[in-house]
C-alpha cells in the first residue's frame, strides 16, 4: 500500500492529531487560539502532508519505473522481443504451430 493511500484512509484521525497538536501548542505558550485559526491551520497542516505523500509516491513509482528500463534483459527470437521476459519465463516458452495441412481438403 502506498503512503499516500494510508494518509487518505486515517485523514480523519491525522485532522484530529493536527488540532490537538495546535491546542496543545496554544496552552504550552499561553496563547489561545480561535476556532477558525485552528481550523485554518489544522486544514493546511493537513493538506500539506497529503500533497507530500502523493509527490513522493508518485516520485518513488517515477524512479522504478525508470529504473526498470534494461535494455539487458531483452530476448529477440525471430522477430518477436519479449521485453522484460525472463529467458526461462513460461511466457518465453510458448511456441505457436499451424494446423496440420491436409491434401485436397480431406479432413
Amino acid at each position: 500500500m502506498a503512503i499516500s493511500d494510508a494518509v487518505v484512509a486515517n485523514l480523519t484521525t491525522l485532522y484530529l492529531a493536527v488540532i490537538a497538536v495546535v491546542k496543545v501548542y496554544a496552552l504550552a505558550a499561553g496563547r489561545s487560539f480561535t476556532g477558525i485559526c485552528v481550523l485554518l491551520i489544522s486544514t493546511a497542516v493537513v493538506a500539506l502532508i497529503l500533497i507530500c505523500t502523493l509527490t513522493w509516491d508518485v516520485s518513488r513509482k517515477a524512479t522504478y519505473a525508470l529504473a526498470k528500463i534494461d535494455h539487458e534483459h531483452e530476448s529477440c527470437r525471430g522477430g518477436i522481443c519479449w521485453h522484460g521476459v525472463a529467458v526461462r519465463s513460461p511466457a518465453s516458452q510458448v511456441r505457436f504451430r499451424l494446423p496440420r495441412q491436409h491434401p485436397n481438403g480431406a479432413l
